[in-house]
C-alpha cells in the first residue's frame, strides 16, 4: 500500500509540474500578445525618440501601426507605417516591414534588430527626390537636383564591427540649381560587402554630359573614402569649367578627385 502510496504522489506530483508549465506559457502568450495589442500612440509616448525625428498622428498598434508624418529636421519624409514580426521577439530580435511613403517617394525595407546591436536590412527599395534632401546641406553655397533610386536585397551593419551593403544605387538627372545651372546626367554605383567587414562601391556614368568612373569604399570604424576621375564629354563646355576648379587635368584629360572623412566615430 505504502508503495502504491508512493507511485501516486510521484504521479501526481509530475501532472502537477505539467499544469504549472502549460499555466505559465498560457500566461506569456497573453501577455506577449496584450503588449503587442496596445495602442502605438500609448507606448510611443513612453519612448525618447531622437530629438531631430517627429512622429504625428499615431494610429494602430505596436504590432501594425502608422503615422501620418514622420519629420526628420526640418525633412518631411511622408507618412510612415510598420507590420512587426512578433515571433522574432522570442529569439531576442526586433523585426518589421517599414514603409515611408511621400507620394511618388517611397522608402520600403524589412528591418531587424538584435540585442547586440546588429542591424538586418531585406528587400530594401527607395525612389527619393534629392530636392527635398536640399535642408541638410543648408549654409552650402550650392543646391542640386535629381532623383536618386535603389535595390538593396540584403545589408548589415553593426558599429565598428562590420558594414555590409549589397546592392545598386541609381541616380538620374543628377544637376546642379545654383549658382548656376548645370546638368550632369545619370550615374550607378554598385556596392558589394567586401572582407573584414567593409564595403565597396564602384561607380560610373551612363553616357552624360560628365564622365566618371571611381570607386569608394567604407571601412567598419565608419571611415569613409572615395575616388574618382571626372571630364567632361564635350569640351570647351561650362561643365569643362567646373570640374578644373577641381583640380588638373592628367595625361588622359581628366581630373582626379579624393575625399576621405569619418561617417561615425
Amino acid at each position: 500500500i505504502q508503495h502504491y502510496s508512493t507511485q501516486c504522489n510521484n504521479i501526481n506530483g509530475t501532472a502537477v509540474k505539467k499544469n504549472i508549465k502549460y499555466i505559465l506559457m498560457v500566461v506569456f502568450l497573453y501577455l506577449f500578445f496584450l503588449i503587442l495589442n496596445l495602442p502605438a500612440s500609448v507606448v510611443l509616448s513612453m519612448v525618447k525618440l531622437p530629438s531631430n525625428i517627429t512622429l504625428t498622428s499615431i494610429s494602430g498598434t505596436i504590432w501594425s501601426g502608422k503615422a501620418s508624418q514622420v519629420k526628420y529636421s526640418c525633412i518631411d519624409l511622408g507618412s510612415l507605417s510598420w507590420e512587426l514580426h512578433p515571433f522574432n521577439l522570442i529569439i531576442g530580435e526586433l523585426s518589421a516591414d517599414i514603409s515611408v511613403v511621400n507620394n511618388k517617394q517611397y522608402i520600403k525595407s524589412e528591418v531587424s534588430l538584435s540585442s547586440s546591436g546588429k542591424i538586418e536590412m531585406e528587400e530594401t527599395r527607395f525612389s527619393i527626390d534629392l530636392s527635398t534632401l536640399q535642408p541638410l546641406t543648408y549654409g552650402m553655397p550650392f543646391a542640386y537636383s535629381g532623383q536618386a533610386s535603389g535595390y538593396f536585397p540584403i545589408s548589415f551593419f553593426h558599429k565598428n564591427n562590420y558594414v555590409g551593403v549589397n546592392g545598386k544605387l541609381s541616380l538620374t538627372n543628377l544637376g546642379m540649381i545654383s549658382p548656376q545651372r548645370q546638368s550632369f546626367g545619370n550615374f550607378v554605383i554598385n556596392f558589394r560587402a567586401e572582407k573584414e567587414g567593409a564595403t565597396s562601391g564602384r561607380i560610373k556614368d551612363n553616357g552624360g554630359p560628365l564622365n566618371v568612373t571611381g570607386q569608394l569604399f567604407l571601412k567598419k570604424n565608419g571611415q569613409f573614402s572615395l575616388s574618382a576621375k571626372l571630364a567632361a564629354r564635350e569640351a570647351g563646355s561650362s561643365l569643362e569649367q567646373v570640374i578644373s576648379f577641381l583640380g588638373r587635368k592628367d595625361a588622359s584629360g581628366r581630373v582626379q578627385v579624393n575625399s576621405n572623412f569619418k561617417l561615425w566615430r
